[in-house]
């Protein structure tokens, strides 16, 4: 039985072994999945070379349809984006990448010809209708709360753009299943195939920790379109009126009345109690927004904004434990005692690579609560490291081999 690769390119309904790179990646943060593959390219070697051997021949060019298989299982279907043919006196080769079908979401308007804005929609649906022209599949797994009175879109923003600014309103996630379809989730229902230890099975731990995109507070500040309650009826027109003299005006301080600040703004408030300088922070709410979007929009964006500022990427050999693949949005034991970590984390990234040098899946984590609405409790602390006894005391007269 022939060995099955342990990524494998597929172009036309047939697989590409001549590659000498390989890479496939999945990140929460990217939205779209992406691949890259260098190989040796049987038809300009052919062309080229008197003495190259042949082997399956494929159009490698940009816009062609392939697929990206790990471990004889489909997890990307998309594009070649960019193809960059190389040549030297002894090979010629190809350098080609590209993404899942969620990229022409990341690179297209949303608007052409179609409505401007959607009323009275629930988020899955606003979904289902901005991803329709593209040919994506949209599923939720979660419920989404509230209809949207109005969604609308922007003249000029791209596809991901106009799903993104509802998702974000209503604390969800909207993930590329890499095949083809759009997931509206929240993050950590499943847990990883294994721990992740160092010393153990991490052959490779690195760390970013910064504070610069981190806010004490971070503002929301949106619209709406209704009173906050209903009008006592319309006033009528006095055609006799005249406009009153600068001197008769009631002096005011120009803030609106409690009831039109009630029907025409909202904000949301989120506290990162880690920040203790003053470094505040406020956005805009691109969709019309209430107390309770605001709120969730702001809680979103300062639990992110805290994600990222602490990310680490574990490295461990292949690309599966017991059959079970390395998956984004997956809770995972961390116990990193170069890192400091000792708890839960998700993993918001998996890269699988596959070279000369063999088969590893770089795993990004980041805190576990960065994606979701659940309290924080004791998420971000690390539980009790258990620790070896000691076998004997340590020999301070001993020198290094």
């Amino acid at each position: 039985m022939a060995k099955i690769l342990p990524i494998q390119l597929r172009v036309a309904g047939k697989v590409y072994d001549k590659w000498t790179s390989a890479q496939v990646t999945r990140d929460m943060k990217d939205f779209s999945g992406s691949f890259s593959f260098t190989l040796r390219d049987t038809q300009r070697s052919l062309k080229t070379f008197a003495y190259a051997s042949g082997g399956t021949a494929f159009d490698l060019r940009p816009g062609v349809a392939a697929e990206v298989l790990l471990e004889g299982a489909v997890v990307l279907k998309g594009y070649i984006d960019q193809v960059n043919p190389t040549i030297d006196e002894s090979q010629a080769q190809v350098s080609i990448s590209g993404r899942d079908k969620t990229g022409d979401l990341v690179d297209s308007a949303a608007l052409t010809d179609g409505p401007s804005e959607f009323r009275n929609v629930k988020l899955e649906d606003a979904v289902k209708q901005i991803a329709k022209p593209f040919g994506l599949d949209v599923r939720s797994e979660i419920d989404t709360g509230e209809p949207f009175t109005r969604y609308g879109l922007d003249l000029a923003e791209t596809a991901f753009s106009a799903i993104e600014k509802g998702s974000r309103s209503r604390h969800a996630l909207v993930l590329s299943d890499g095949v083809g379809g759009l997931v509206i989730t929240r993050t950590g229902s499943n847990r990883a195939p294994a721990d992740i230890t160092l010393p153990g099975n991490v052959i490779g731990s690195s760390g970013s920790y910064s504070d610069a995109k981190r806010h004490s507070k971070t503002y929301v500040r949106g619209q709406g379109e209704k009173a906050g309650k209903a009008r006592s009826g319309s006033a009528a027109l006095d055609s006799t009126a005249a406009p009153l003299d600068p001197a008769d005006r009631n002096v005011g301080d120009g803030s609106a009345t409690e009831n039109e600040r009630k029907g025409t703004a909202a904000t949301g408030i989120a506290t990162d109690d880690e920040v203790t300088r003053h470094r505040p922070a406020v956005h805009l709410a691109r969709s019309k927004a209430d107390a309770t979007s605001a709120q969730d929009e702001a809680d979103f964006r300062m639990r992110t904004a805290r994600g990222e500022s602490e990310e680490v990427t574990e490295t461990v050999k292949g690309f599966a434990v017991n059959g079970k693949l390395w998956r984004v949005n997956e809770i995972a034991y961390v116990s990193d005692a170069f890192q400091g970590i000792e708890r839960d984390m998700l993993i918001i990234g998996v890269s699988n690579r596959s070279d000369e040098s063999g088969n590893f899946t770089e795993l990004k984590l980041s805190s576990p609560e960065a994606f979701d609405a659940d309290p924080v409790g004791k998420r971000r602390k690390n539980r009790t490291r258990k620790t070896k006894a000691a076998a004997g005391n340590l020999d301070s007269s001993a020198q290094g081999l």
